[in-house]
């Protein structure tokens, strides 16, 4: 998450949004370089210490689904593990951006008007990837970690 970080910032990325899995506090120490949030993964076990620490070091946590404004545009992130909940925010066509994360395997798609981005991983995966997300050019751009 460290090097993660730093190259988002490097890349001008204004927030950090972890996908779930977070895996620890000390990941979200890294994240708090930036403004930050998370959503929970099915691998968060400790999800109220993760709560708690992150409520101290001012990185938001938005549970299971966040619903959010960026830029104009409405966004959901969640994990993407309940396929359920997932295909339905994505059948909804409410969204501009729908962020996933579960798996490692990266996606960057259209379905109908929603934009869907899986910015693949940062551990257990082959390779390790980010995406800088760019609002106002409704793209998303895959950045090697």
């Amino acid at each position: 998450m460290r090097a993660a970080a730093q190259v988002l910032r490097e890349s001008g990325a204004e927030l950090i949004f972890h996908c779930g899995d977070v895996g620890g506090r000390h990941v979200l120490d890294e994240m708090r370089s930036l403004e930050s949030a998370f959503v929970w993964g099915d691998a968060d076990k400790d999800r109220m210490g993760l709560l708690r620490h992150s409520q101290r070091i001012g990185v938001a946590c938005y549970g299971v689904l966040a619903d959010i404004e960026l830029d104009g545009k409405r966004v959901a992130i969640l994990h993407g593990d309940d396929k359920k909940l997932f295909q339905k925010i994505v059948a909804e066509q409410q969204h501009d951006f729908v962020i996933w994360g579960h798996g490692a395997d990266g996606e960057d798609k259209k379905v109908g008007k929603t934009h869907v981005v899986h910015p693949g991983s940062l551990y257990g995966g082959t390779s390790r990837t980010a995406v800088l997300v760019d609002t106002d050019e409704d793209r998303a751009l895959v950045v090697k970690i």
